[in-house]
């Protein structure tokens, strides 16, 4: 898939300028229960990557598909869509409504996506309280109550509590310490392997990645340049990607 912006010319300017292609040509494959890290520098398309995938931006070219169904096109119920794929942001702030309790935030989207199964929605809420390793207590409190680590936990919880198929992570862990980052990739591989859940997990912080990915997509200039199964050296063909390797080894 591929996706330009235009760009406008200046006044009085009789130049027509080429669109500036962020996105080129990009072709990604995420197996189910498996986990994809796309790295690359900051500009590099990877969170216009994601927006494309969840449809909050139009393709220019190309198509995207969720077990052999075309889902970019206008004839894809939305509404499914984004109950099999779910996204979770950096801003875990900006994400919770400051007036609505964890107990408030989590029902909405349980509410809204399972309507029939009202008998169900208290089994359900607590379900995912417990994968993503937060107590009844924590129910009735609100954002600014919270940590960074269980803000971002709670925003977790409410793409789980849909039931997706895929989850796609857009620097999640980037704004936590180091400590809350090591237990958010913990609590997320076991939710992984339990749940047989996708993820695409979205960095510019390779040591993240380095154990907790399948297999690893090196972004550069809008194009994925490189895919990888390990940090080695020896496997490495371009020079952007041994440059990442070779910080990754000084730090």
């Amino acid at each position: 898939m591929s996706k330009d912006y235009p760009v406008k010319a200046r006044k009085r300017s009789w130049i027509k300028r080429s669109p500036l292609k962020v996105i080129n040509e990009v072709s990604l494959t995420i197996d189910k229960g498996e986990c994809i890290g796309l790295v690359g520098e900051s500009g590099s398309g990877k969170s216009t990557l994601a927006k494309l995938i969840m449809k909050l931006e139009p393709l220019t070219s190309g198509e995207i598909f969720l077990e052999s169904q075309a889902i970019s096109g206008k004839k894809y119920k939305d509404i499914e869509f984004y109950r099999r794929v779910q996204l979770v942001l950096q801003d875990s702030s900006s994400a919770l409504h400051p007036k609505m309790n964890v107990k408030e935030s989590l029902l909405e989207p349980i509410q809204n996506y399972f309507p029939s199964e009202k008998a169900n929605w208290i089994d359900m809420l607590t379900r995912v309280v417990e994968l993503v390793g937060l107590d009844a207590s924590y129910l009735t409190r609100y954002p600014h109550q919270l940590s960074g680590g269980q803000k971002q936990r709670v925003c977790i919880a409410k793409a789980l509590a849909v039931q997706p198929q895929v989850i796609i992570f857009d620097e999640s862990i980037a704004s936590l310490d180091s400590d809350s980052q090591d237990l958010i990739i913990k609590m997320l591989k076991a939710i992984q392997q339990k749940e047989q859940i996708s993820y695409l997990f979205i960095t510019h912080d390779l040591q993240s990645t380095k154990d907790f990915c399948n297999r690893i997509a090196v972004m550069y200039k809008g194009e994925i340049v490189e895919e990888l199964t390990h940090w080695d050296t020896e496997q490495v063909k371009h020079s952007y990607t041994r440059s990442l390797i070779e910080a990754l080894i000084k730090v």
